[in-house]
C-alpha cells in the first residue's frame, strides 16, 4: 500500500479503527495474490527461457547434423587435394611415396599394382594401373589429350569438388580413339577450339582418377607407353597464349602429409570445419538443387565465401552445432553415442543414431546372397547422407555404368569369412559376372588390404586362364592352403584370419544395373 494514503490526524484514527481491520485483511489477501502472480509470471518466464534455449539447441543440433553431412565430402576432397599435391620428400631413403601424388594440373602415373605393404588406400585394385590428376579450373580451362588406345579399355573418371562423378571419359562413352577434351570451370564463356569435346565442370576443383586395363606384370610396359601420352595442358598454353596466373605454382601453408586424411578431417573443430566449408563453396558452388540446404546453412551463419559467423551465434546454438559434429563422427565410427556426448541429450541422439544408421544402410546398398551390391554411387543428387558415407569408406566412387563392386564378408550361413575354413564360389554355366570388358574377385584382410601369399595372387578373374568344369560352370577356391594341382589355377589365397571379398564388374551389362543378376553365395566346404 502507498504510505501517503495514511492519515496523521489522530482524531480520525478512532473513527477508522473498525474499517482498518477490514482493510488490513483485504491488503493481506491482495498481497498474497500479487505474490502468487509474480511467482507464476516469474516461473513462466524461466520456463519460456529454458524452452527457448532448448529449442535453439535442438534446432541447431538437427541442422548441424545435416550441415556436417552435406559439407563433409567437399572438406574431405580439399584435404585430400592438399595432401596429394604437396611436395613429396621420402622420410627415409627408399621409403614409398604417396600413391598418385603430384603437382596440380599434371598427371601422376602409378606404374605397378600395389602389394601387401601398401597401406595408403583401402581396397586397392589389381586390375588397372592408375593415372591421377588434381585440377584447378579457376584461372582457365584444361585440355585433356588421350591417345589411340589400340583396343585397350580406359576410363578417365572426373569428379567435381562434391565427389560427384560428373564425367566418364574413355572407352564406354567415347571409344578408344585419340581425342581431346576441354574441361571448363563454372561460368567459363570462352570459345571451344575446333575438334574438342567440352566437359563442363560445376566446380573449380576436380579430381581425375584414370584407370587403364592391365592384365599382369608382363603387361606393365605397354600400359606405361600409353600413360605417358595422357596429357593435361592449360588452354592458354595449348593456344600459345600463356596467361600470368598458373595454379601449379601457387603456394600455401604447411601441409600434413603423414596423418591420414580421415583423421585430419575428424580433428577439425566445429568452427574450423564450417569455416572451411563456407570458404570452399565460393570456388565450388553448390548445385541449384541444394537451395534448401544452402538456406539451412545460412540460418547457421554458414554463407558461401563469407567468414563463418561463429561469434554471433548464441551459446545454445554453438553447443548444438558442436554436439552435432561430435554425433556425426560417432555415426561414422559405427558406434552409438551412448553417454559420451558433451551434453545430456543422449536419448535424442540415440534415437537419431538408430534412424540415421538404418536409413543410410537402406539407401546405400542392395543385399543379395550375403553380397552388398551398390548401384547408386557416383551421382548423389540430394542424398547427402549417402554421399558422406561413400566419402568416408570409398572416396572416388565411380558411377555404376562404369563399374559395380559387390562385396561380402560372410558365407551362405551368414558366418564371417575366415581363413581357418575353406570356401567355394560356384558360377553356373552362362552365369559369370556380366561384364562387357572384364571382371575380377579380390581378396582383402579385415582392414581392406592385400594378403601376403606364396603365389602373389591378390585377385582372380577372367584374365587368369581359369579352368572350367565340363558342364561349362566355374568354381573358384578360396582358402589359405594351396589346393590340389587341378584346382590351383582357380585358387584365390586367403589369410589366416578374417577376410572380405570384392567383386569388380567393369562396364557391367544391363542385368547387373537392373538388379537381375546377383553374385552366388560363398559356400563353406565341410
Amino acid at each position: 500500500m502507498n504510505r501517503g494514503h495514511f492519515r496523521s490526524d489522530s482524531s480520525r484514527r478512532a473513527q477508522e479503527a473498525s474499517s482498518a481491520s477490514d482493510a488490513v485483511e483485504h491488503h493481506a489477501t491482495v498481497n498474497r495474490s500479487s505474490r502468487r502472480i509474480v511467482v507464476t509470471v516469474g516461473v513462466a518466464a524461466v520456463l519460456a527461457m529454458i524452452f527457448f534455449v532448448n529449442l535453439s539447441y535442438l534446432m541447431a543440433f538437427k541442422r548441424g547434423v545435416q550441415a556436417y553431412l552435406y559439407g563433409y565430402p567437399l572438406v574431405s576432397m580439399d584435404v585430400t587435394r592438399q595432401v596429394m599435391t604437396a611436395p613429396q620428400v621420402a622420410r627415409v631413403p627408399g621409403a614409398r611415396l604417396r600413391l598418385g601424388a603430384g603437382p596440380i594440373n599434371q598427371f601422376t602415373h602409378v606404374g605397378e599394382f600395389p602389394d601387401p605393404t601398401f597401406k595408403d588406400v583401402v581396397a586397392p585394385n589389381a586390375d588397372t594401373l592408375y593415372s591421377i590428376a588434381w585440377l584447378d579450373l579457376k584461372a582457365e580451362p584444361l585440355v585433356l589429350s588421350m591417345p589411340d588406345m589400340h583396343g585397350r579399355w580406359v576410363l578417365m573418371e572426373v569428379l567435381d569438388a562434391w565427389t560427384n562423378a560428373y564425367a566418364s571419359l574413355g572407352t564406354r562413352q567415347y571409344g578408344g580413339g585419340p581425342r581431346q577434351y576441354l574441361i571448363t570451370g563454372p561460368g567459363w564463356t570462352g570459345t571451344v577450339p575446333a575438334g574438342m569435346i567440352q566437359i563442363k565442370s560445376p566446380t573449380n576443383m576436380n579430381w581425375i582418377i584414370g584407370r587403364t586395363y592391365t592384365k599382369d606384370a608382363a603387361d606393365f610396359a605397354p600400359v606405361h607407353a600409353l600413360q605417358v601420352q595422357y596429357r593435361l595442358t592449360t588452354l592458354s598454353k595449348f593456344l600459345n597464349q600463356p596467361i600470368a596466373v598458373d595454379p601449379a605454382h601457387a603456394t600455401g601453408g604447411a601441409v600434413d602429409t603423414t596423418t591420414p586424411v580421415l583423421t585430419q578431417v575428424a580433428r577439425l573443430n566445429t568452427r574450423e570445419f564450417f569455416s572451411r566449408l563456407a570458404a570452399l563453396m565460393g570456388d565450388n558452388p553448390p548445385s541449384p538443387s541444394d537451395k534448401a540446404m544452402v538456406d539451412l546453412l545460412g540460418r547457421l551463419g554458414i554463407v558461401t565465401a563469407q567468414p563463418f559467423a561463429w561469434d554471433r551465434l548464441d551459446a545454445a546454438t554453438r553447443n548444438g552445432l558442436e554436439d552435432a559434429v561430435w554425433f556425426v563422427r560417432a555415426l561414422f565410427e559405427a558406434r552409438s553415442p551412448g553417454t559420451q556426448g558433451p551434453t545430456d541429450t543422449n536419448r535424442v541422439q540415440e534415437a537419431f543414431f538408430r534412424w540415421a544408421n538404418a536409413a543410410m544402410s537402406k539407401v546405400m546398398l542392395n543385399s543379395h546372397n550375403g553380397w552388398l551390391v551398390p548401384l547408386n554411387l557416383g551421382r548423389y543428387g540430394t542424398n547427402y547422407a549417402l554421399r558422406a558415407m561413400v566419402t568416408l569408406v570409398g572416396l572416388g566412387a565411380n558411377v555404376p555404368e562404369d563399374a559395380v563392386y559387390p562385396s561380402t564378408a560372410v558365407d551362405e550361413g551368414g558366418h564371417p569369412l575366415d581363413g581357418i575354413n575353406r570356401y567355394q564360389l560356384h558360377f553356373e554355366r552362362n552365369a559369370l559376372p556380366p561384364a562387357r570388358t572384364f571382371w575380377s574377385l579380390t581378396m582383402y584382410d579385415s582392414k581392406g588390404f592385400f594378403v601376403e601369399n606364396p603365389i602373389r595372387r591378390y585377385a582372380i578373374g577372367d584374365r587368369n586362364g581359369l579352368h572350367f568344369n565340363q558342364d561349362g560352370s566355374l568354381d573358384l577356391w578360396i582358402q589359405r592352403q594351396q589346393p590340389e594341382t587341378e584346382r590351383s589355377s582357380n585358387w584365390l589365397p586367403a589369410p589366416a584370419g578374417p577376410f572380405k571379398l570384392y567383386m569388380r564388374i567393369y562396364d557391367p551389362k544391363p542385368e547387373v544395373l537392373e538388379n537381375r543378376w546377383v553374385p552366388p553365395v560363398i559356400q563353406r566346404i565341410h
